[in-house]
């Protein structure tokens, strides 16, 4: 799980990133980046094998401080996306330059109790095992628990805000935020606590620490992925329209054969190599383009009682394709007939995805007419194209 989540977090990332590289004078979007970027930097040094080797590169400890500073980056990071977006202008630089201080100096207490332990016991020991007695220890620990306590409180009541003003849609991502804020807060303001207790000589027991340990790993992806959510949300709309597009596509590939063999002016002009192969939304509005062109002319070709009655009383899909495969034939044959039709199935279509609902099964109908014209028979060749 601790895999996949960071992957995730990654590719989070890199699409911020990606998006800032976009817009690099977007302002919430550079502190929303970076306090992502610093999540996943935390996650990758609390990572057994890459402190182990963070500690030998530089020194032992090292992995340990900068996990505890990109945390409390990640929490000002996000504090500070909130206030430059509500409070945009002199006040928010101000203010966000005020936060700043707070973490400089909070920051600046935690390398100093680090640095001043004696026997490195903040760097050596874990949470769990740390000697509380020790001031610095104690020290370190404590601004640690305060901090993040106080950032993620105001963050916290500003994602609530926003989940709460914010539409059901927009809001799903907003509300998975705030209860991972929510739980991340009372994680660290339980941890601060505790260490409290600890350094007055009282023991909590081990249950305790563990359910805190708990609530903080189960929030952290919680907050993370409600705060990513409108990017996986748009990507999978984007996904499902391609997908879409590419079956429909495929599916009107009999009609589209038969008219553009028929009528091979109505196939518009090629646009390159890469327009056919990777835009699957514009094949798919140049197919029905083309086939509703099709479909204009060929109805010329049949009589207008007979194109009356099809617009009218609705025939079924496989009686107009048969209709319509006869009169491409006769089209082929240089048998144009003199009558103007009416246009087919347009009476029918009330907007443009029943326009194209329709096309498709006429499209489909034709794969069931003996002897349609699509497939290599009569001598026909494949138009390229659509």
């Amino acid at each position: 799980m601790f895999g996949v989540f960071f992957a995730v977090l990654a590719a989070a990332t890199l699409w911020k990133l990606y998006q800032l590289s976009r817009a690099p004078k977007n302002l919430p979007l550079r502190w929303l980046t970076l306090s992502l970027l610093c999540a996943a930097v935390q996650y990758f040094a609390s990572i057994a094998d890459a402190a182990e080797f963070v500690d030998e590169v530089v020194v032992a400890g090292t992995a340990k401080i900068i996990t505890n500073v990109m945390v409390m980056g990640m929490t000002y990071s996000l504090l500070v996306f909130y206030v430059v977006s509500v409070e945009d202008g002199p006040a928010g630089r101000r203010r966000a330059r005020w936060e700043g201080v707070g973490l400089l100096g909070s920051i600046g207490v935690l390398m100093a109790a680090a640095i001043s332990a004696p026997h490195h016991s903040v760097l050596d020991d874990t949470y769990a095992h740390a000697n509380m007695r020790i001031p610095q220890v104690f020290l370190f620990y404590f601004c640690v628990g305060v901090y993040l306590t106080y950032a993620l409180v105001m963050t916290c009541r500003w994602t609530y805000r926003y989940a709460r003003q914010s539409s059901s849609s927009d809001a799903v991502g907003l509300w998975m935020a705030t209860a991972g804020l929510l739980g991340m807060t009372a994680c660290c303001a339980v941890r601060a606590v505790f260490v409290v207790i600890r350094f007055r000589g009282g023991e909590v027991p081990e249950l305790l620490t563990f359910a805190s340990a708990l609530l903080m790993f189960l929030s952290t992806p919680l907050f993370v992925l409600g705060f990513t959510w409108p990017g996986l949300r748009a990507r999978f709309v984007t996904w499902r329209a391609w997908r879409h597009h590419r079956r429909v596509h495929r599916q009107l590939e009999p009609l589209w054969q038969l008219l553009s063999t028929a009528f091979p002016n109505t196939v518009l002009l090629d646009a390159g190599w890469g327009y056919r192969t990777f835009d699957a939304h514009r094949r798919y509005a140049r197919r029905v383009v083309e086939c509703r062109d099709g479909l204009v002319r060929i109805s010329a070709q049949l009589p207008i009682d007979r194109t009356a009655e099809t617009t009218s009383e609705g025939l079924p899909a496989r009686d107009i394709a048969i209709r319509i495969r006869h009169a491409a034939e006769a089209v082929r044959r240089g048998e144009e007939s003199p009558l103007h039709g009416k246009p087919l199935l347009l009476p029918h279509a009330r907007d443009r995805e029943s326009d194209v609902q329709q096309l498709v099964a006429l499209s489909q109908a034709l794969r069931g007419v003996p002897g349609h014209p699509y497939c290599a028979e009569a001598g026909m060749g494949r138009v390229t194209g659509g």
